[in-house]
């Protein structure tokens, strides 16, 4: 089981996440190195200066004066043995550390070393053995200051200090014992509540990174992903055919995804003989699988037009629903499709419906007409079960043909009620001539709407002149 510290397994940005730590680790641990260098070359200039003026040195231990060369060698050897370890570990061993478990390993190799010299050095200058209790507190500035330089989990600090810990428990039992049974017990059981400050330390610290890493993590993320998004928002719309305006047919459409991308879309080419082809796809789902799925239909779409430039509406659709049915079936997506050709030299209309709510036929002085469903959805059924009709339709000049997706039907006012096929008739009905349709409707539907669209709204007209 590692010890890195855990985020959440599943969290993309878990690499990163090692990768920072192990570097942050990494600038501690040069830290930490160098500067207990620094301060043990200046604790064995000092010694050396001293034991060289005035022999009488001190014993810091225990406070009494001592002039033994024995602990004069060994003031002055302790700190010079301190200084070849970190010097060997700050330019031999550091550079070639690689992963954060090397470093933590390094690190706490190098503080065994270090505490089992301090050690030898506070037992050798004592006058009585037994007196090991002052070494507890050593210890535990140890253990605090070695966790307040390297950024390591509560388990990975007492491990470094550990063995250090038992060997003074071993000789506090070995020499306390026979003098004050009670008082070496006690010292014994409670000495391991010095590591708790250590411990906290480590605890709190990591916990702390963690949260600002994940906070820090999270919106380099989400602003990536916005970034990302309108690129491929940008990609998207760019599938989307521009608007037509000649002297005798109009094409226009506005869209309004749910979120950045949607699933709704719309193509228009010209026919060899002139003709006006607008398909129009409401695929499953929303958001970026949906947007997904219409950049592959969008390449079939145009793989179709160029292969067969005189199909028919009946005849795309039952192509279109083999392709959904062979490659995006599979994964529970489907479509409804409305593909309308208009000849305006003619005035005809051809149209095929697959399971898409009706579009409207707007002709002066009747009702509008609607442009039923003539066969199911595209992907329910294999193409051998797929029957499709093509219906056709006289367009004089003048009327006008409305598509739109079923985003612009289910739009629910403060009383949760539809708008509906019925609804938009009666808009359509009622309408004058404004002068842009696909405006006047999208501002109609966003008027009966409380909130935010619950689905991708499309809306687009054919006019004849």
């Amino acid at each position: 089981m590692s010890d890195v510290p855990n985020i959440e397994a599943n969290e993309e940005f878990r690499g990163e996440y090692e990768v920072a730590l192990e570097s942050w680790l990494r600038r501690r641990f040069s830290f930490f190195c160098a500067s207990f260098f620094a301060l043990e070359c200046a604790i064995a200039i000092f010694t050396i200066t001293i034991a060289f003026l005035d022999p009488e040195i001190p014993d810091l231990a225990l406070g009494e004066q001592s002039s033994s060369s024995f602990r004069i060698g060994v003031y002055a050897a302790a700190p010079l043995i301190s200084v070849l370890i970190l010097g060997w570990f700050l330019w031999a061993v550091r550079p070639r550390l690689e992963r954060r478990s090397d470093l933590v390993r390094a690190a706490s190799i190098l503080i065994l070393l270090i505490s089992f010299v301090d050690l030898a050095l506070m037992v050798l200058l004592r006058d009585d053995p037994a007196g090991t209790e002052g070494t507890i507190g050593w210890l535990f500035v140890m253990h605090f200051v070695s966790t307040l330089f390297l950024p390591w989990t509560p388990r990975e600090s007492v491990r470094a200090i550990g063995p250090v810990f038992l060997a003074w428990i071993a000789l506090e039992l070995l020499f306390g014992l026979g003098g004050d049974p009670l008082g070496t017990v006690v010292r014994v059981v409670l000495a391991p509540l010095v590591l708790i400050p250590g411990i906290l330390v480590a605890h709190f610290r990591m916990r702390r990174w963690g949260r600002r890493f994940r906070s820090e993590a999270f919106k380099r993320s989400f602003l990536s992903l916005r970034r990302e998004m309108t690129q491929a928002r940008t990609m998207h719309e760019s599938l989307f055919p521009d608007p037509i305006d000649d002297d005798e047919i109009t094409f226009d459409f506005v869209f309004k995804p749910m979120r950045d991308l949607g699933g709704d879309f719309i193509h228009a080419s010209r026919g060899p003989g002139g003709s006006l082809r607008v398909l129009l796809l409401d695929v499953t789902g929303h958001g970026l699988a949906a947007a997904m799925t219409v950049t592959r239909l969008s390449g079939e779409i145009e793989r179709i037009f160029a292969e067969q430039p005189n199909i028919g509406p009946a005849a795309v659709l039952q192509c279109l629903n083999h392709y959904v049915h062979l490659l995006l079936s599979p994964h529970s997506i489907f479509a409804t499709a409305v593909i309308v050709e208009v000849d305006p030299k003619k005035g005809v209309l051809r149209y095929a419906n697959a399971g898409h709510p009706p579009a409207f036929l707007r002709t002066t002085g009747h009702p509008p007409r609607r442009l039923e469903p003539t066969a199911m959805m595209l992907g329910a059924v294999s193409i051998d079960d797929f029957e499709c009709e093509e219906h056709r339709a006289e367009m004089a000049p003048g009327d006008l043909i409305i598509l739109y997706t079923d985003g612009s039907i289910e739009s629910r006012d403060r009383h949760g009620r539809l708008m509906g096929i019925d609804g938009l008739e009666k808009v359509i009905k009622e309408a004058g001539t404004p002068k842009r349709w696909v405006s006047h409707l999208m501002r109609l539907t966003e008027t009966h709407q409380a909130g935010k669209n619950e689905d991708d709204i499309l809306i687009a007209t054919i006019a004849r002149k």
